[in-house]
């Protein structure tokens, strides 16, 4: 019987001829490109009827259709965002997506919520099939997206959004998001057999990040996305990394000039705010410049990661202008000085700004959000407030120098986690993003941050990024029990190997 055509003859329409006992066509081997056969074969019979879900926002695919656009993605990656009018379609309509039923009342808890279950009984997603599968259910989507926001009450606002991306940019996006989902999913559900990260969804994704043209408000959105699925999928998959900042930062970089646009739409938030403060993070432990400058909005906004913490965005940009300043010897700061009210230095007046914020509240806030929710957003700020202040302080003194206030902050940050953790059922809760408060204040403080850390095991994401942590507080922890007086953010340019997340 003649073997079936490899996947690029069959896609070129080209005669496929094969060798004796060669696995590979003499095209493909002339070429020097992978020769594979991964389609499957045409259904026999009559041809089935598309149908369309009740609900009117996605359609049912074809069988095979979503094997062929992964081989065919790489080529697409590039020029899929190069268009000025149209879109290509990956099985979803413009149709906003329904609420489930019981979404209606956000602060209930979904009925019958099995995150592991759900999690076990089906395959890790590996088709873009999958993804829309997922995104359709909305149980299934908040399972494996509740790692990245504060609670249920942000799920079907992210579910929006990623859903607008999908449909103006899919096959753009579709790799960088399937290499997120899978990993995001194993983390969740430890009993899954754990299988190696797609490099080559993540490579094919970065490359499409990197190469887009941005035409509408839309590309930048997605890129925007593309650099947070790619962010999270680099710090998971990769045990020592040092680059998952520069991609959010290539990210942002990339939708800087349409990001005022962007930030002035609500339904945008859940996209925009994020890639900001994990930049802003790792600008403040590695002494860098943000690629945002954040303004004060004419409106409150309460963000799915960044909780209250938008107000205080603008701060933390300064704060990490002025270090960079001072790393580049732009400004000047008396390290050996032990008297900590005798200088006024070039942190004086952004330290003050920081020692008197408050977050703004929405006034629908104690109604909008569970008492969870709430909880973890409030513990949230007032822990980023006292970090700001603890990294302030190690900019002006080395490790060994003024000790007792590092501690103090440190142990602020340490009662009001465990404060909450005390306090409220956090079981059901989404993500908590507190790992970069808790970093700095371990390398301050020994115990009480290891303490924590059973508690942060019911937040994957935080936990495994916490844990990779650990090596480095230990390492800072030896060097400052040595009685070397070095200063913290110079360990970090040499030794910190491992992305610090917000």
């Amino acid at each position: 019987m003649t073997p079936k055509a490899c996947d690029h003859c069959y896609q070129n329409k080209e005669k496929c001829y094969f060798a004796p006992e060669a696995e590979v066509c003499l095209r493909c081997q002339h070429l020097g490109i992978v020769c594979c056969m991964s389609r499957e074969n045409k259904r026999k019979g009559r041809r089935p009827v598309l149908k369309s879900f009740g609900h009117g926002s996605l359609q049912i695919w074809e069988p095979g259709r979503d094997r062929e656009a992964d081989v065919s993605n790489a080529k697409l990656g590039a020029s899929a965002l190069d268009r000025r009018s149209g879109r290509v379609d990956i099985g979803l309509d413009n149709t906003p997506l329904p609420a489930n039923q019981g979404e209606s009342n956000k602060n209930a808890p979904l009925s019958g919520y099995p995150e592991k279950v759900l999690l076990q009984r089906r395959l890790i997603p590996q088709t873009a099939l999958d993804a829309i599968g997922i995104l359709a259910d909305g149980d299934k989507f908040t399972t494996i997206h509740i790692p990245f926001a504060m609670g249920r009450s942000f799920m079907q606002d992210l579910r929006g959004a990623i859903h607008s991306v999908l449909y103006h940019s899919g096959p753009v996006v579709i790799d960088g998001y399937l290499a997120f989902l899978s990993l995001v999913a194993h983390c969740q559900a430890p009993r899954l057999h754990w299988t190696t990260p797609d490099l080559r969804r993540g490579a094919t994704a970065l490359h499409n990040l990197r190469n887009v043209e941005i035409m509408l408000p839309q590309d930048a959105l997605c890129v925007l996305l593309l650099g947070q699925a790619l962010f999270v999928f680099e710090v998971l998959a990769d045990s020592s990394t040092t680059s998952a900042h520069s991609i959010v930062q290539g990210a942002l970089i990339s939708a800087k000039p349409w990001y005022p646009l962007l930030s002035r739409v609500p339904a945008f938030d859940t996209v925009t705010f994020c890639p900001v403060l994990m930049d802003i993070v790792g600008c403040l432990v590695h002494r860098k410049v943000p690629i945002i400058r954040t303004c004060v909005q004419d409106r409150i906004v309460v963000d799915r990661y960044a909780g209250l913490c938008s107000s205080l965005l603008p701060l933390l940009y300064h704060l990490c202008v002025q270090s960079h300043a001072a790393k580049s010897g732009a400004t000047t700061v008396d390290w050996g000085s032990t008297d900590r009210e005798q200088p006024e230095d070039c942190y004086t007046d952004i330290e003050r700004s920081i020692e008197l914020w408050t977050p703004d509240i929405p006034p629908d806030f104690f109604t909008a959000y569970d008492e969870v929710e709430i909880q973890m957003m409030m513990t949230q700020a007032n822990a980023y407030r006292l970090a700001a202040l603890l990294v302030i302080h190690r900019l002006r003194f080395p490790l060994g120098v003024q000790d007792p206030l590092g501690q103090d902050y440190a142990n602020c940050i340490f009662h009001e986690i465990s404060s909450l953790f005390a306090h409220s059922n956090t079981q059901r809760a989404g993500a908590f993003p507190i790992t970069f408060p808790l970093f700095i204040s371990m390398i301050e403080v020994e115990g009480p941050g290891e303490d924590l850390l059973e508690n942060l095991r019911r937040f994957p994401i935080q936990s495994i990024c916490m844990l990779k942590l650990l090596e480095f507080v230990r390492h800072v922890r030896k060097i400052k029990e040595s009685g070397e007086n070095r200063l913290l953010f110079d360990l970090v340019e040499h030794d910190l190997t491992y992305a610090v997340i917000p």
